[in-house]
């Protein structure tokens, strides 16, 4: 039996509901596959809010533990109120990057806030394209500005853009290789969250 946890719990600074973020949870771990008995853990940050925006997805020991700004849930025509249609894009990519780390494949991909700026940009373009297969709302234009930030705004890049986008399996060295093509490995590592950097 797989076990949910939602931290904070009660949210106390923004009106998020607990019951209503484990319910997408549920749909998002279903739609990527997470295996039956694998725990997910979830912190929100409610103290974050645009334009402090980011998640991450690590597999510790076993479990799936997620971290997200509160920002990433946020109506954005009413600030500081939940986006059921917001959270179901987020957490829909967030869990496949998890089931990506449950496999060999991603077996040897360091914790999201070891990632490469470009790394982390190619990863998430092959779980948002994924994603958008299997009915989530994903913005692929915004996908596609994310990934041109990090891996440049040219021919060679828009291509390795595709190939992330269209594919139904990458290993994490096909990441690696990509962001090599790109030059994007030369870059430096993701931005830390800042809850992180706080409270360090």
């Amino acid at each position: 039996m797989t076990a949910i946890t939602v931290t904070p719990n009660p949210f106390t600074l923004v009106p998020y509901d607990v019951a209503e973020i484990i319910s997408l949870l549920e749909e998002a771990a279903a739609l990527a596959g997470i295996p039956s008995g694998v725990d997910i853990a979830l912190t929100v940050d409610e103290e974050l809010f645009a334009p402090l925006t980011g998640h991450m997805s690590d597999v510790v020991d076993g479990r799936v533990v997620l971290w997200i700004s509160g920002g990433n849930f946020e109506d954005n025509k009413r600030p500081c109120r939940f986006s059921a249609a917001q959270a179901r894009v987020d957490l829909s990519v967030m869990m496949l990057r998890a089931k990506d780390r449950l496999s060999e494949d991603f077996a040897a991909a360091p914790l999201d806030a070891q990632l490469l700026r470009g790394e982390r940009a190619a990863w998430d373009t092959y779980a948002a394209g994924r994603a958008r297969r299997r009915g989530i709302d994903v913005r692929r234009p915004r996908q596609l500005y994310d990934f041109r930030l990090q891996h440049g705004f040219t021919n060679v890049a828009d291509a390795a853009f595709e190939r992330c986008w269209q594919a139904e399996r990458v290993t994490w060295q096909g990441i690696r290789e990509i962001c090599k093509e790109t030059g994007a490995a030369d870059r430096g590592p993701s931005k830390v969250p800042v809850d992180l950097l706080r409270r360090k």
